[in-house]
């Protein structure tokens, strides 16, 4: 080997070793951004430890739960994931209501959607937030990221009345927001949250007097005037590398005569009938139904489980949430709702499908208008 050609290896060697450098402390800083989170420690970690659902340094489902199917490959999912089928979104603007959420609602429980799995529970004078995201991206970042469909982005924080409750599902990013929590942190907004979960509101400016954390079965007054109980969910968590350092959650809401279950994430398991026959019947059962695949079938159900699922629960309606706005999954945008719809007729299981900004009223209005049939081919 001559001199020369040594020369060019070295040269070659030096400047792929400073890539590795420079990729290495770009991604290191990236992961510096306060939207990541941060792992509980403290006292936090210690009653953490004590959680029964939690085992060898991470929280766990009931019943195993792989990530994965056998047969899933991660090269295969990144692939479809960067190269989507067109009919993932819709072909155009999806339609919306536009409500005065400040106007005094409905003394009846009164629920108003946003897409995907955030709305507004008005109940008892209280303003409720579920699984609040008003940003245009789900990501640490803005610049990057799945993006909601368009028309989808028609309410922020702005548009609401004044907040009194937060409750969170788990934190992954479609599900808690950092813009949209950053929002609230100066304001007398308190949180219900999953075992763990207030380690990220803590660094993200929430005082710890405000967040009341729940393991599951572990019920609250929290919520002044109801009594929120944590129940389980077939999921995990995680919003960096590492997962199940923060608990999951589905959550019973009761109120007087009315009583509600707050779903979440979750694949099918027999918690739905557990928790049916402890607090059900419900007047109300939000579901998610959406962003499913033969891949991932453990953590999130297919439509025709998520109308089984309602009826483990003993509810009277079943309200499909998780599809809409954002594509995290490969089926088509409006697959879901067609397929739970035939599944409930079969089952005999009324469904009731808001599109965003439209109000379902307890014991009194359920739309049902099949908003997602109208015209939307492309201009």
């Amino acid at each position: 080997m001559t001199a020369r050609i040594k020369r060019i290896l070295k040269t070659m060697m030096m400047t792929f070793l400073a890539l590795i450098l420079v990729l290495g402390l770009a991604i290191f800083v990236f992961i510096q951004q306060k939207s990541f989170g941060k792992h509980p420690e403290g006292a936090r970690l210690e009653r953490i430890k004590k959680s029964p659902n939690y085992v060898n340094g991470s929280f766990t489902n009931l019943t195993d739960t792989p990530l994965q199917s056998e047969d899933a490959s991660y090269l295969r999912m990144l692939l479809k994931f960067i190269v989507k089928a067109a009919n993932v979104a819709p072909p155009k603007a999806l339609p919306s209501v536009r409500t005065d959420l400040k106007a005094a609602p409905s003394p009846r429980p009164t629920l108003t959607y946003f897409g995907h799995s955030s709305y507004l529970i008005q109940m008892d004078g209280k303003n409720i937030l579920m699984d609040p995201v008003f940003s245009e991206r789900i990501s640490p970042v803005q610049w990057l990221g799945t993006r909601n469909f368009d028309g989808t982005d028609v309410y922020g924080l702005s548009d609401m009345p004044a907040i009194d409750y937060v409750i969170l599902s788990h934190d992954h990013y479609d599900h808690m927001d950092y813009e949209t929590i950053k929002q609230l942190a100066n304001s007398p907004t308190r949180f219900v949250v999953p075992l763990g979960v207030g380690e990220h509101l803590e660094y993200w400016g929430i005082k710890p007097d405000k967040i009341t954390e729940l393991d599951w079965w572990e019920g609250s007054d929290a919520i002044e005037g109801m009594k929120i109980t944590s129940t389980p969910a077939r999921h995990f968590s995680g919003r960096s590398f590492k997962s199940g350092k923060t608990l999951w959650s589905s959550y019973v809401l009761q109120s007087g005569d009315y009583n509600l279950f707050l779903g979440g994430d979750s694949g099918y398991e027999k918690h739905f009938a557990e928790i049916g026959k402890k607090f059900g019947p419900f007047d109300l059962a939000i579901l998610e139904c959406g962003q499913y695949n033969e891949w991932w079938p453990y953590i999130h159900m297919m439509p025709e489980l998520t109308a089984q699922a309602g009826i483990d629960l003993g509810a009277k309606i079943v309200w499909p949430v998780h599809w809409g706005k954002f594509a995290l999954g490969f089926h088509p945008w409006d697959e879901p709702i067609f397929r739970i719809s035939k599944k409930a007729e079969e089952l005999r299981l009324r469904l009731t499908t808001p599109m965003i900004g439209e109000q379902i009223v307890i014991g009194s209005h359920y739309p049902n208008q099949n908003w997602w049939e109208l015209e939307l081919e492309k201009p």
